[in-house]
């Protein structure tokens, strides 16, 4: 029996796929086990109201990383070219170091003023490293696309593996040092940037050009050839970050300093549920990538993509249920008596966080399908639809758990739209590709 076991793990793990999705997932659940590890401790060493305002220079970690790179790394597997795609990889570089300098110059003169809107003036300090941040990010990003083009993906894993085993350590340090928010900040740059430095220097050993040597007529061909990612990816990933970010962008603007401690519950929601399915989505999705892109078949398109869909609804509905048995006190026995009254925030967050995971692994179908503009459409309505759940919630006078429930309930919508869209594109290509063929 165990012979016959061994027998099957070897023929799955010869299936390339496969072992391209195990390679990143054993270096991002490393990672992320170190995390949640670590969270019973550090939920001790900061409070809600830490995680809070941390809370809110995440959000705009999350939504400028989006547009530091004009979202070009997207593109680097798109040429049979090595050459071609170097020079998208160089593009998407040299956009993001003149962003990130325009930044550095906007939070050095308005520091005050965007950490007043955000009603957390202890950001002030720590806005302007946001900019070098985000430089990190656009290298591993970049690196991490050239790296899935030549399916080599340890050096992924290896990078997300470091990012949680700087980032954390140096997190509970600086909490026995009742560092407050900055420590949370801290960690997070120290993270990003030993990320960055291990993506770079693979990078370098493995092109021996790097980003020398360019042709100025090809950065500027590539550029307009691959317009639409700047043109609609990269404001749809704004308007689809800052809905992912409700609670934080919108929540405080409705409710001002009454959303700080539920803000604090959500991120620690986040950390334990939401962040070790977002690290699954991004490997799984990153090696989906680059397996549909190989994909000629309208019909081998849509059956990938189905049976992907229907193994995460099925998994994703079984974490649902085991969320919404915990026990009442749990979350407190287990991160704190701060902690406490987060179970019923996560209950009712799950659903979104399940989701999300499901649509969020998949969704660079959009990018195969080459639907750049549908996910501009699809991103707009999900930033109008939430506002529009906060306002419902605003206006009928519910409180704050009252708001998140009617921002799930939007989230939901607009998740299983999105899933019945990608559906309906595929059926349509199958259609269209069987009428080519009679």
């Amino acid at each position: 029996m165990l012979l016959s076991l061994a027998n099957k793990f070897k023929s799955v793990y010869r299936n390339e796929f496969i072992r391209n999705v195990l390679t990143l997932m054993t270096g991002s659940a490393l990672g992320q086990g170190l995390a949640l590890l670590l969270s019973p401790v550090l939920t001790r060493l900061f409070t809600p109201e830490d995680f809070s305002a941390f809370e809110q220079y995440a959000l705009l970690l999350s939504v400028f990383t989006v547009v530091i790179t004009g979202r070009y790394e997207f593109a680097i597997l798109h040429p049979d070219d090595k050459e071609d795609a170097r020079h998208i990889a160089a593009l998407a570089m040299r956009t993001a170091l003149k962003i990130c300098g325009v930044m550095l110059l906007v939070l050095l003169i308005l520091p005050g003023t965007i950490a007043s809107f955000l009603h957390q003036q202890e950001l002030k300090w720590w806005l302007w490293t946001l900019p070098f941040a985000l430089f990190a990010i656009a290298i591993f990003n970049t690196t991490n696309f050239w790296f899935s083009r030549e399916k080599e993906f340890k050096v992924a894993a290896t990078s997300k593996m470091l990012y949680s085993f700087t980032g954390e350590p140096v997190k509970l340090a600086t909490g026995f040092l009742n560092t407050g928010t900055a420590g949370l900040i801290i960690g997070t740059l120290a993270g990003h940037f030993i990320a960055a430095w291990y993506s770079w220097k693979k990078f370098v050993a493995s092109e021996s050009k790097r980003f020398t040597n360019l042709s100025k007529a090809k950065l500027k061909s590539l550029a307009s050839e691959h317009a639409d990612y700047p043109r609609y990816a990269v404001w749809g990933g704004i308007l689809n970050n800052l809905a992912q970010w409700a609670h934080v962008a919108i929540f405080t603007v409705f409710y001002g300093e009454k959303a700080i401690i539920p803000i604090g519950m959500i991120a620690l929601s986040r950390r334990i549920f939401f962040n070790p399915l977002g690290i699954l989505s991004t490997s799984y999705g990153q090696v989906f990538y680059q397996k549909i892109s190989e994909i000629k078949s309208a019909v081998m398109l849509r059956n990938f993509y189905l049976s992907n869909l229907f193994r995460f609804l099925i998994f994703s509905g079984v974490l649902v249920f085991m969320v919404q048995i915990l026990p009442d006190d749990s979350l407190g026995i287990i991160f704190g008596e701060a902690w406490t009254g987060a179970l019923p925030y996560l209950q009712v967050l799950s659903y979104w966080y399940a989701l999300n995971f499901v649509i969020g692994t998949l969704s660079f179908i959009f990018y195969r399908l080459q639907l750049q503009w549908l996910t501009l459409a699809a991103d707009i309505f999900h930033f109008v639809i939430v506002i529009v759940a906060f306002w419902f919630a605003r206006y009928t006078q519910q409180d704050e758990m009252g708001a998140i429930r009617m921002m799930v309930i939007a989230k939901v919508l607009y998740l299983i739209l999105n899933g019945l869209v990608v559906i309906a594109f595929l059926q349509r290509n199958c259609r269209l590709e069987k009428l080519n063929q009679s």
